[in-house]
């Protein structure tokens, strides 16, 4: 990733939307782009309405610099969204976070791509904002921020995270956080029981970071303030 973009994608903070993300996807299909489809929830565009959509997506993408078309017909991506999609497109890990108080929901997603880091943040239903995190060192620290930061604000509120890496893209390992009425915090982490539940374990404010860490780095979905 370059100084110059990756500054960009921090400072200005870019918003694409769902569309728009997908058909930067769409310029250069690999097996991390379809990955990253399915873990961020991107959708086409109905056949039926497919011309008209991306008609409005490349109009709007450009009138933003974003892209700009060849002589021969091509669209190319400027560097901002050379670094989106070249991180979206050879991408092999992802983490998702849901961020759920009763029936509202926010979602955000780290997507990394060797030491290049994206977190896209829901900013509308179907729009995201995009920052670049410094290197997955950093991912932990930022993810745990996110959720002390929504956890501490109310009561009964539970984040969800689930880490997907391209090595073995089958396997989801899920983790849970969840604040009870009384303050008391709850973690839920693997195994599953028979009835395939998350073993809820009591944890601590402090030991988030390193929890998300474990998940992270390790794949590892448990509490560590109780695991050996």
């Amino acid at each position: 990733m370059s100084e110059t973009a990756a500054d960009t994608a921090t400072d200005e903070q870019s918003i694409y939307t769902a569309y728009e993300i997908d058909f930067m996807l769409s310029l250069r299909p690999t097996e991390s782009a379809q990955l990253s489809r399915e873990q961020v929830g991107l959708h086409s565009a109905p056949e039926e309405a497919r011309e008209f959509v991306t008609a409005a997506v490349t109009s709007g993408l450009r009138a933003r610099g974003k892209v700009d078309r060849s002589s021969d017909g091509q669209w190319l991506l400027g560097e901002e969204g050379q670094v989106v999609a070249g991180i979206l497109t050879s991408a092999d890990r992802w983490l998702g976070l849901a961020l759920s108080e009763g029936d509202a929901m926010r979602m955000a997603f780290v997507v990394k791509a060797g030491q290049a880091v994206l977190l896209l943040t829901q900013d509308e239903m179907d729009s995201f904002l995009i920052t670049s995190l410094p290197d997955p060192q950093h991912v932990p620290t930022a993810v745990a921020d996110i959720v002390t930061a929504f956890l501490d604000d109310g009561r009964e509120r539970t984040a969800s995270l689930r880490r997907v890496d391209l090595s073995a893209p089958e396997d989801e390992v899920p983790l849970m956080i969840h604040v009870e009425q009384d303050g008391t915090w709850r973690s839920g982490h693997l195994p599953l029981d028979s009835d395939g539940i998350l073993t809820v374990s009591g944890t601590e404010r402090g030991e988030l970071t390193e929890t998300v860490r474990l998940l992270w780095e390790d794949g590892t979905s448990r509490d560590p303030g109780t695991a050996a």
